[in-house]
């Protein structure tokens, strides 16, 4: 089988645009590699200052993978402070989260009346948060019309509804939890944050 000269010229030069294109991509991902590199040892540093300027600046990037990269060290960070600035940053982003309880196995009637009522869960609806100073309004999805206040403080998370209230905390598994009043019933209580 013979080819005509034109055809491959074409087939000769879309195998070199390939390869020039694939040595473009291949430099294009060993650069950014280098600079997540970069980025991760501001992360890591050794000075509290230097770690949090860099979660602080990343978080509030456009760029969706250095965003990603600073939560997750940020909420798997040693450093309380770190993971604090995460959190608030996280909940910035956030228009819902998801408070699911736990029912114990000796419920009383009420008790799982309740939860049943909930339907084990509550989520809340953020109307208006502030980063800087940690305070939002939010509502319940039960009941979305009453706003009440809450606050964001270090590693704790406070917040009311029409019918709950709670104050939760960040644990190491990067969750909220604690304990959610709901009228007179308590429920342990967590929530993923990420």
């Amino acid at each position: 089988m013979k080819f005509k000269p034109a055809y491959l010229f074409i087939l000769s030069a879309t195998v070199f645009i390939f390869s020039a294109s694939a040595e473009s991509l291949a430099d294009k991902i060993k650069k950014r590699s280098g600079e997540i590199a970069e980025v991760k040892a501001l992360l890591n540093d050794p000075d509290q200052n230097t770690r949090a300027a860099a979660i602080d600046v990343m978080l509030k990037s456009d760029d969706t993978a250095m965003r990603e990269i600073a939560y997750s060290t940020g909420f798997n960070s040693a450093d309380d402070s770190i993971r604090a600035i995460a959190l608030r940053n996280k909940l910035n982003e956030t228009d819902s989260f998801t408070m699911y309880f736990t029912l114990p196995e000796d419920a009383s009637a009420a008790l799982k009346k309740q939860y049943n009522y909930f339907g084990g869960s509550l989520t809340l609806l953020f109307k208006e948060y502030s980063e800087q100073t940690g305070k939002f309004k939010a509502a319940s999805s039960k009941v979305d019309h009453k706003i009440k206040p809450g606050n964001v403080s270090g590693l704790t998370f406070t917040f009311n509804t029409h019918y709950c209230a709670g104050t939760l905390s960040l644990n190491e598994e990067s969750e909220l939890e604690g304990i959610v009043t709901c009228e007179k019933f308590k429920f342990h209580t967590k929530a993923t944050i990420i």
